[in-house]
């Protein structure tokens, strides 16, 4: 799909203004339906095509239709609201009001869980504008107890490196890195979408630094266990209690 630009249109029951806004926001093209099947609009776009309806977000692309959602960080909000901890928010050490950059925000997960821990705003990072709008437009779409999070998260297009080196020293409290999506062992349609759109470019250490100039306590980075980018990077491993598959990496600020 290099090169080509994706399509933001409406079902029936979706507002054209937020098909036009999410158009102009990430750089892809809006398209009235203008009583015209979607189906046609599909054919004729060459390019993956985003469908706005009131409830749900559908893109469909290569013959495949993947649905916008913030996935298992549903059911991770849930918990919280239970009482249960949650591995990123407790090795991060989030509290209420802190401000958290998401550098890689991917289907947006990891930023709705810290939006809910911090009641805050968190602002999340990604460079595919086609990722972006489907993540904002799932975001905008999260059902009951997590929406008032998902309200909190901003999306913006640009590249993280470019972000950081941009960002006054200390204007984050936390920075979360989750680079995991960018290799195979994912499972599932979304993480199909993910490697067909993220990019694919390890974490490296210049990044890494500038995060934590960045970050005011310190940055949070994710790997597969048992974390052999987390040594790569010179950070020490710690294994998810509640899935041992994930590691977490915590680096302080500088």
């Amino acid at each position: 799909m290099e090169g080509l630009q994706a399509v933001v249109t409406t079902a029936p029951s979706g507002d054209p203004a937020e098909a036009a806004e999410l158009a102009a926001r990430f750089g892809l093209r809006c398209e009235g339906r203008a009583g015209r099947p979607l189906r046609e609009i599909i054919a004729g776009a060459g390019a993956p095509v985003l469908v706005l309806a009131a409830r749900r977000a559908d893109l469909h692309q290569l013959e495949r239709v993947y649905r916008a959602g913030p996935g298992m960080a549903l059911l991770r909000v849930l918990r919280a609201r239970r009482g249960e901890s949650d591995p990123l928010v407790e090795v991060a050490g989030l509290g209420p009001g802190e401000r958290v950059l998401d550098a890689t925000l991917g289907l947006g997960g990891d930023a709705l869980v810290a939006a809910h821990a911090t009641g805050a705003p968190v602002v999340g990072i990604e460079a595919d504008g086609l990722l972006a709008a489907f993540t904002a437009a799932g975001l905008r779409r999260v059902p009951g107890p997590a929406r008032e999070a998902a309200r909190r998260i901003e999306v913006v297009r640009a590249d993280h490196r470019q972000f950081l080196e941009a960002q006054p020293a200390g204007s984050f409290d936390v920075v979360l890195f989750d680079p995991m999506f960018r290799r195979a062992r994912e499972a599932g349609p979304q993480f199909e979408l993910l490697r067909a759109h993220a990019e694919d470019a390890p974490l490296d250490s210049a990044t890494l630094l500038q995060a934590r100039r960045v970050a005011r306590r310190g940055v949070l980075v994710k790997d597969a266990a048992p974390g052999h980018e987390l040594h790569r990077l010179g950070l020490v491993p710690r294994l998810s209690r509640r899935s041992a598959a994930i590691a977490f990496g915590w680096a302080d600020s500088r």
